[in-house]
């Protein structure tokens, strides 16, 4: 059983060259017994042109193998600036509306409600023209 508070890193800070779409971090499982989490993205540089795009999601097993986003901070653009967001995850104020989890949120969205087994964190870098892009950033979760 985990202990609580805990630090745990979803994606290791590196830089990212490759266009890629839907790349998953490796899972951080037994988690369903936190109550709450603080999630950083901390992009450190961004060197590309302004029609690259770097999408960060925040994904959460809400049962075995069925995942489904919890957030998706806000697009940095290639030549954006190096910038820190933060998204809370708090599952003990649920709202009264039910969520559809067949798709990702919108960017700069959070459903806060989602908790679940595991979390992960994933990203797309697209390169608007075959130029070369770079992104250098990390996520990470402090889980109460």
């Amino acid at each position: 059983m985990a202990h609580f508070p805990q630090a745990i890193t979803l994606l290791p800070s590196a830089v990212r060259t490759t266009a890629v779409a839907n790349a998953a971090g490796t899972a951080v499982a037994n988690l369903a017994s936190a109550k709450r989490a603080e999630i950083t993205l901390d992009v450190t540089a961004m060197a590309g042109a302004a029609g690259d795009v770097l999408d960060v999601y925040v994904d959460v097993e809400v049962a075995p193998g069925k995942w489904a986003n919890a957030v998706h901070f806000a697009q940095v653009a290639g030549n954006g600036a190096d910038e820190t967001k933060v998204a809370i995850l708090d599952p003990s104020n649920p709202g009264t509306d039910e969520l559809d989890i067949t798709s990702d949120c919108a960017a700069g969205k959070v459903r806060p409600a989602l908790w679940g087994l595991s979390m992960r964190a994933r990203h797309t870098l697209v390169d608007a023209g075959a130029h070369g892009q770079s992104a250098e950033f990390s996520v990470t979760a402090i889980l109460q």
